[in-house]
C-alpha cells in the first residue's frame, strides 16, 4: 500500500511539475527576449538613420495622430526593418513600441519644440528615457 501511495504522490509531483513548467516557460522565454531585444536596442550605431525615418513618417502623417502596424506601406523600410511591435505617429513625435503588457520599451523620435528643424531620438522604458542623439532635418 505504501508503494502505491508513494507512485501516486509521484505522479501527483510530477503533474504539478509539468503544468507550473509549462506555464512558466513562456514567461521566462519572454523575459529573456525582451532582455536581449533591449541590449541590442540600446546597442546600435544607426539613431541618425532611424531618426531620419520617422521625420519622414511624421511627415507623411496627415491625421493628428495614427497607430500603425510595422508592414503599413507608409512606413519607411528602415523602421520595418527594426520589427517593432507598433508604431504611434504623430506630425511631430514617432514612437517606436517594441514590447507591452508590464515591459514597455522603444524608441521616441519628437520634434524640438524651440526649434522645428531639431529631433531628438530617446530609448525609452518604464523607468525612464535616455537620449541617444539629435539630428538637423531641412
Amino acid at each position: 500500500m505504501t508503494k502505491i501511495a508513494l507512485m501516486i504522490v509521484g505522479i501527483v509531483v510530477a503533474g504539478v511539475v509539468a503544468v507550473v513548467g509549462l506555464v512558466l516557460a513562456p514567461i521566462v522565454y519572454d523575459g529573456i527576449r525582451s532582455a536581449s531585444q533591449k541590449r541590442a536596442l540600446q546597442a546600435r550605431t544607426d539613431y541618425p538613420q532611424i531618426a531620419a525615418a520617422c521625420v519622414s513618417l511624421a511627415r507623411s502623417i496627415t491625421n493628428a495622430s495614427v497607430l500603425l502596424k510595422p508592414s503599413d506601406p507608409v512606413v519607411p523600410a528602415a523602421l520595418r526593418l527594426l520589427s517593432p511591435r507598433y508604431i504611434s505617429a504623430h506630425t511631430n513625435f514617432i514612437t517606436l513600441e517594441f514590447h507591452g503588457g508590464f515591459d514597455h520599451y522603444g524608441y521616441r523620435v519628437q520634434q524640438s519644440e524651440t526649434n522645428p528643424r531639431l529631433w531628438t531620438i530617446s530609448y525609452y522604458t518604464e523607468q525612464g528615457q535616455a537620449m541617444l542623439t539629435t539630428i538637423t532635418n531641412d
